[in-house]
């Protein structure tokens, strides 16, 4: 699975584009120590009439029960300076869900399984 990949090591995340932080996989989780997805580092906006932020989807392969998914947001690429922006807990009757994140400034952006009881395969998709 591409979990973090270490520091300094987040792939560039160009506007326009989208990137896979979890594809079709089995993601471990467990609210004392979740799972970090690779990190990516937000292309600056070069225009003025360019959405400043980025969106999350989250697709599970079925029922996924009570769980959280956290977007995190650095300036630094360490796991020690993420930090929690904002989460997705909830899920449409296909087992998507999502979130949009307007005005977020940070350099990087990663997504941690805090929590997931039911044995499915997760797809976490970051658009730029």
């Amino acid at each position: 699975m591409p979990a973090y990949a270490g520091i300094n090591q987040a792939q560039l995340l160009r506007e326009n584009r989208q990137v896979f932080a979890w594809q079709n996989e089995t993601v471990p989780a467990s609210a004392a120590n979740g799972s970090l997805s690779q990190a990516f580092q937000l292309e600056r906006v070069r225009s003025a009439a360019y959405p400043w932020g980025f969106s999350v989807e989250i697709a599970f392969s079925g029922a996924p029960g009570t769980f959280e998914v956290d977007v995190m947001v650095a300036d630094t690429d360490n796991p020690n300076n993420y930090i929690q922006w904002t989460n997705i807990t909830q899920v449409n009757s296909t087992n998507v869900g999502r979130v949009d994140v307007f005005n977020c400034f940070a350099k990087y952006v990663a997504l941690y399984m805090k929590t997931l009881p039911n044995s499915v395969t997760v797809t976490g998709q970051i658009t730029r």
